[in-house]
């Protein structure tokens, strides 16, 4: 590889990464600033960020595009590779680290793997990986052959064109990653007020928090795509608005027109409905039988392309917490769970038990853990350049 320098720009090396349906930069954290305003100025300014289109920059004008993973040998007994993930704001100058990424997460192992950080074995190297944002432990199977993570497989995920190699990641006791309970709020249910309307949520905390409407409280069936939210009269700002009341109500900000610029991604705000057939985004069709749930999901402010995976992981999770809306209106108690998303479906394994000292009328089931398979692939290896905030 050519290494390039300059004498104007601050160059950092990493890799440009697909997981799942994201892609984002892995690097290591030495290559930030410690302070935390100078991090975030040289992060936006690596992104290209504020700027719809991120042109100036690595961010590909998407929230499953304009993402930050930081990868390290952890210095922990119990896991092999530590990461620290932010979302990159878009339009809005802001650098989120309260987040989490299932789809990028994916792709640790392997970003593991090319920096030496993990011996490879194959056929399949076994990682280890700890989430300082949920301060939770992944373990991940990455395929390997002639010493480097596969791209090649058969695993095929709604969202990503072809097909690659497997790799299942479980996530260990995911529940109350974030805030310390499943149900943060210590309620099933609760009743939010907003502009004089009053609508009842499920706040659930697994692998990342949701705040889960019914569909039909919105008018809305669940299946519509990503465009036609986008378009439907003032749907984004009344969901904005409730996600801000949940704030609120989580403690998170204090006043919820705050909380679009400081919690800008967590919570993530979703609709969900019961099981029907639709005709997804790429033309494929998703018949009822398929799935246990449909679901549509708001990350800042944006209608997500298909399901964000930290989102279907909770989503899943909260589907076996009596009492929530998603229990209410899914269908199946099985050890997995198939959400019908905008580009077709995904499926998320949930180990879940009702101990009897722990759960009751008003107590949720314990989630042992959730898991997914995903794709990974490495599209560039180099270095990356900024320019120098303070002369911009």
């Amino acid at each position: 590889m050519v290494q390039h320098d300059s004498r104007h720009q601050r160059g950092v090396d990493g890799h440009l990464i697909r997981g799942g349906t994201s892609k984002g930069f892995f690097a290591s954290s030495a290559i930030l600033p410690t302070d935390p305003t100078a991090r975030d100025e040289f992060v936006l300014e690596l992104f290209g960020s504020p700027d719809p289109l991120q042109v100036d920059g690595l961010g590909g004008s998407h929230t499953h595009t304009s993402k930050l993973m930081l990868v390290d040998a952890a210095d922990r007994d119990d896991a092999d590779l530590a990461y620290r993930y932010a979302q990159v704001g878009i339009e809005n100058p802001t650098v989120d680290w309260d987040g989490n990424c299932g789809n990028l997460a994916s792709a640790v192992g392997v970003y593991g793997i090319l920096e030496g950080l993990v011996d490879a074995t194959e056929p399949t190297t076994t990682v280890r990986i700890y989430s300082e944002n949920t301060e939770s432990i992944l373990e991940q199977d990455v395929p390997v052959v002639d010493g480097e993570p596969t791209p090649y497989g058969s695993c095929r995920i709604d969202g990503v064109p072809g097909s690659g190699a497997r790799i299942p990641t479980r996530y260990l006791d995911p529940g109350g990653g974030m805030l310390g309970s499943t149900l943060p709020t210590g309620n099933a249910t609760d009743e939010l007020s907003v502009d004089g309307e009053t609508y009842t949520v499920s706040v659930v905390d697994a692998t990342n928090v949701t705040v889960f409407l019914r569909a039909a409280d919105l008018g809305l069936d669940g299946t519509e795509s990503p465009t036609e939210l986008a378009e439907h009269e003032g749907l984004l700002e009344r969901l904005e608005r409730i996600r801000g009341a949940a704030c609120v109500e989580l403690g998170l900000v204090d006043d919820p027109t705050d909380a679009a610029d400081e919690r800008p991604t967590m919570p993530f705000i979703a609709v969900v409905a019961p099981p029907r057939g639709y005709t997804t985004t790429v033309g494929s069709t998703v018949d009822a039988g398929d799935v246990d749930v449909v679901a549509r999901m708001v990350s800042t402010g944006h209608p997500h392309h298909a399901y964000a995976t930290t989102g279907a992981m909770c989503l899943a999770a909260a589907t076996r917490v009596p009492g929530t809306i998603t229990e209410s209106v899914a269908r199946g108690s099985g050890d997995a769970v198939r959400i019908g998303h905008p580009k077709g479906t995904i499926r998320i394994g949930v180990e879940a038990r009702g101990d009897e000292e722990l759960t009751g009328d008003d107590k949720p089931t314990v989630i042992d853990a959730v898991s997914i398979d995903r794709t990974a692939r490495l599209l560039m290896s180099g270095t990356a350049f900024a320019r120098d905030p303070d002369r911009v």
